[in-house]
């Protein structure tokens, strides 16, 4: 059998889960995904934002709400799927009046670094 490696979203997920003292196939049905694509997320793109919400809603229903993970769960995503932060896009989507604000701070923060 071929085993794929998982992505750093898949690493970081599969023991989100098993701190959640949840076998896979209890965190997928709740998920409300398929054992195939739930697989694919462990190891290839990791999932659109509304699944990447219904992923740490599951988890905080089994232990509580967790900003930190929910935070890293969208930056993993992010980053395997060459996209801005769930969270940060929501922002910037959510503020339309802001983005020269948003624009002007991102580039003091960023020149700052340097």
């Amino acid at each position: 059998m071929n085993h794929r490696q998982k992505t750093a979203f898949g690493e970081y997920l599969a023991g989100e889960i098993k701190k959640a003292e949840m076998s896979q196939e209890e965190f997928y049905t709740a998920a409300g995904i398929k054992k195939p694509y739930f697989y694919d997320l462990l190891t290839a793109t990791p999932p659109p934002t509304a699944l990447q919400d219904k992923i740490a809603a599951v988890l905080d229903e089994k232990t509580g709400i967790d900003d930190n993970r929910r935070k890293r769960l969208y930056d993993l995503a992010a980053e395997g799927r060459g996209e801005i932060p769930a969270d940060i896009a929501k922002l910037i989507r959510d503020n339309p009046a802001k983005l020269d604000m948003i624009r002007t701070t991102l580039i003091t923060l960023l020149a700052a670094q340097r």
